[in-house]
């Protein structure tokens, strides 16, 4: 059995570790297989950590094989990040189920609710209610998410992880995917929740608390040493480089979840910038949520237009294999992947690797060097480590 992840591990704590714990001694998993955002995570923000040292923490406690989701849709709403991140698992060849941690653990569920919404899709009355909604000015993610409160049991869409569980199933349905399902109850504190909750705490507490303390708790014993000798990376610390990308563009309506009415809004407010983070809460107001507009300036400074979505997406949302790291037991199946996988299956950037993958890491590391002090090597520098894990 080998089960697949959707992740961010941003950064890796006990609770991922529980959940890697769970596939391998409670499924009985011979292996785990990540997908994993790169540089840049779904809402919006640049990674704590660069991918790889995140990549080895995984490795470290458990995982065995970690993957790149294409930064175009590792950025993208719940949906397509969702979407993208089964697609990536299954085009390994390999992974035959899909583990998720949510509030709700009652996977018939997530079932039952994920095939009423592929049927309500492919009858278009959900799709209906969602063009309804657009066109009164929200955003497609924001009018979708209201459509699945019509539409869908409340207690299920009442969380981000729950969302991200029905995205996750159906996208599994909707195309006809031979991939299990299993779900674990998601433990600590809530996702956004800014407070620690002992050892099982979300990555936004455990972040919160590190900018302020400069300590890491809630993480494994495994990776401490790992975090303390990397270069912890801060949301805010992309504000220069925005700031020089908003100032040299009179028009964002082309990037991707921008329309008329917010370019005009960041063009109007952008003497008011400060950093990222403050800059969003500006923007901020009763019909656009923060969520939406860190996403959009991160497709801004990423340079992810509506085109470069539609063309991804169009392709089937994976056209290569990016591979992070693996570990010995991972090494084994290796050779399966590259036999099995609908895709090229890489380990360094070629001429196929996408424009927006190779920005994004560029980005996080101008903001490793200048944290650091020491030059990081490139993608195309740098070399693949063999994880001996």
């Amino acid at each position: 059995m080998v089960v697949g992840i959707v992740a961010e591990y941003n950064p890796f704590h006990n609770g991922h570790k529980l959940q890697i714990d769970y596939a391998k001694n409670k499924l009985g998993a011979d292996q785990v297989v990540v997908a994993m955002s790169g540089s840049f995570t779904q809402r919006g923000e640049i990674a704590c950590f660069d991918k790889y040292t995140r990549a080895e923490a995984a490795l470290k406690c458990g995982a065995d094989v970690i993957l790149e989701i294409p930064t175009i849709f590792a950025t993208s709403s719940a949906r397509e990040f969702a979407s993208a991140g089964v697609q990536l698992l299954a085009s390994t060849g390999i992974v035959d189920n899909i583990l998720f941690s949510a509030e709700c653990s009652d996977k018939n569920i997530f079932i039952s609710e994920s095939k009423k919404l592929v049927e309500l899709e492919e009858s278009g009355i959900i799709n209906n209610e969602i063009n309804a909604l657009v066109a009164s000015g929200i955003s497609y993610a924001t009018a979708r998410a209201k459509a699945l409160k019509t539409f869908l049991a409340e207690d299920i869409i009442s969380s981000p992880n729950n969302i991200l569980g029905i995205e996750y199933c159906r996208y599994i349905y909707a195309n006809g995917l031979n991939l299990n399902i299993e779900v674990m109850k998601r433990q600590g504190n809530e996702y956004n929740d800014l407070s620690l909750s002992g050892k099982l705490s979300s990555a936004t507490s455990i972040r919160e608390h590190y900018k302020l303390s400069k300590d890491f708790l809630a993480v494994p014993d495994e990776v401490v040493d790992l975090y303390n000798n990397a270069c912890f990376i801060n949301a805010n610390d992309i504000s220069s480089l925005l700031h020089y990308k908003l100032l040299s563009c009179n028009n964002f309506e082309h990037y991707l979840d921008c329309n008329k009415d917010l370019s005009d809004r960041i063009k109007n407010k952008l003497n008011e910038f400060v950093s990222f983070t403050q800059f969003c809460e500006v923007l901020k107001c009763k019909n656009v949520e923060y969520s939406r507009i860190s996403r959009v300036l991160c497709h801004i400074l990423l340079e992810i237009s509506d085109e470069d979505f539609k063309v991804a997406k169009s392709n089937g949302y994976i056209t290569y294999i990016r591979m992070l790291g693996f570990s010995k037991n991972g090494n084994k199946y290796l050779g399966k992947i590259k036999e099995k996988s609908e895709c090229p299956f890489i380990t360094s950037p070629t001429d196929d690797v996408d424009y927006h993958d190779i920005l994004s890491s560029d980005i996080l590391r101008i903001i490793q060097t200048n944290n650091s002090g020491s030059i990081t090597p490139n993608e195309f520098t740098r070399k693949f480590n063999l994880t001996n894990i």
